[in-house]
């Protein structure tokens, strides 16, 4: 990882659409040079893929519920298989701490949260669950501060 790729996926964290041109003309190389990076950048799973980021209060989906789960250690596999296909969960993590997982969900209302909360609870193996619901949006950034891990001198 050089200089120039570092200086490439920041300017693809702020604008995932620019054209090869203006990200030659930005980090000062050809734009056969940032075609050549991008695909090896690709390849070798430093980009996952590119994706709109859509805009969750226009489409409704303006609640948001944090929820800790604990399961039954033998059944905890089957429980996070289950999760995963739940589309309402957007993010899902394995923790330490008095939960096994964390989920994070977005829901049109109250209403749907309390359909989603059955459904987690009636997965075999889920002993119990604990949700906080996010009251506003602080700080959210789908962007990663890559200049901590790759100082430029």
């Amino acid at each position: 990882m050089d200089k120039k790729n570092i200086e490439l996926l920041k300017l693809l964290q702020k604008d995932g659409r620019a054209s090869y041109t203006a990200l030659a003309k930005e980090i000062g190389i050809s734009e056969t040079a940032i075609y050549m990076r991008m695909k090896k950048l690709m390849n070798e799973g430093y980009i996952k893929k590119f994706q709109a980021i859509l805009d969750s209060n226009k489409l409704g989906l303006n609640l948001i519920a944090f929820i800790g789960i604990k399961a039954s250690p033998s059944k905890y596999d089957d429980v996070l298989k289950e999760l995963v296909k739940m589309p309402e969960i957007c993010e899902l993590y394995d923790i330490t701490g008095e939960y096994y997982c964390l989920a994070k969900v977005r829901s049109t209302n109250q209403e749907e949260l309390a359909k989603i909360l059955d459904k987690i609870g009636h997965i075999d193996g889920v002993i119990s669950s604990d949700t906080k619901i996010v009251l506003r949006t602080i700080k959210e950034s789908f962007e990663l501060p890559i200049e901590i891990l790759f100082k430029q001198s």
